[in-house]
């Protein structure tokens, strides 16, 4: 899944100079001395559900110092490593591999060449051949995000997704995080016109970021969306699928994004605003 189910009618790691998105990389020594990066208990603020949310939704603001840490890869993490070990427990440590995932549901995506499903395996083609974005372990803030969703509903025995968009300046992180007890969600007008005004004062929309969560014990027409084409695919790829860059696109011409990251809590595919135009979106 992606932002494919984040809906659309309302309608980010990377400097501009690098063609790929990247995690900014700071020294050893400037490594060594900072913090680890940890998320408030609560929420600077909130922003307004709709009238009609969703299970579970929740739209909060977090607002932190600026900091080496948040950029690099994410310290080792007890949290994580009983999420990779229950991953591998399901795939083997071999199948979590980016290349792995995203061959596999490649495959899955050819089958169905003729239909339009078969498109999306255009942007996992791209992504495996290098021709957009670039993966690499998720970093510190990326894995904060998506932990802070996984405390709420746990991600093996109960998939869900979320989305974020991360702003930068005046020496702050700001981050406007949105998800819900579902796979699949919304990109809320409240939260983008609060996204719009920030960047109107100097904030950098750096990128969006969402996770593909993985499916397990996948049967048609569960709560995973799953269809008898799909219910082999258990996700987890950092390839964006055409409705995500379609909203890529969108955010970049209202507000100007940067870059957009996909992850799946262990690596992450990031995207500059260059790469929006190398992959497909829906026409």
């Amino acid at each position: 899944m992606s932002v494919t189910r984040w809906l659309l009618a309302v309608g980010f790691l990377g400097l501009v100079a690098c063609r790929t998105a990247q995690p900014e990389v700071a020294s050893e020594s400037s490594r060594a001395a900072a913090v680890p990066c940890e998320l408030p208990a609560s929420p600077a603020e909130f922003v307004p559900l709709s009238d009609k949310p969703y299970p579970g939704e929740y739209n909060e603001v977090f607002d932190v110092p600026d900091a080496p840490a948040w950029w690099v890869p994410a310290p080792p993490d007890a949290e994580r490593e009983r999420y990779r070990t229950a991953l591998a427990a399901r795939l083997g440590e071999p199948g979590l591999g980016h290349r792995v995932l995203l061959e596999r549901v490649h495959a899955i995506h050819e089958a169905l060449t003729g239909s339009p499903m078969g498109r999306e395996a255009e942007n996992t083609s791209r992504v495996l051949a290098g021709t957009a974005g670039s993966v690499g372990p998720s970093s510190c803030l990326e894995w904060r995000l998506f932990q802070h969703q996984a405390r709420r509903f746990p991600m093996i025995e109960r998939p869900t997704e979320f989305g974020a968009y991360v702003l930068r300046g005046h020496e702050r992180i700001r981050v406007y995080l949105s998800g819900a007890d579902r796979v699949g969600g919304r990109l809320s007008h409240e939260v983008r016109d609060r996204v719009m005004a920030d960047v109107a004062k100097g904030f950098a929309p750096v990128a969006h970021l969402h996770n593909h969560p993985f499916m397990f014990d996948r049967t048609p027409g569960d709560r995973m969306w799953t269809t008898p084409e799909t219910v082999n695919d258990v996700g987890g790829g950092v390839a964006p699928s055409l409705t995500d860059v379609q909203a890529f696109r969108q955010m970049r011409e209202s507000f100007g994004l940067r870059g957009a990251w996909v992850t799946n809590g262990l690596e992450t595919g990031r995207y500059t605003s260059e790469d929006f135009d190398r992959l497909s979106a829906w026409d």
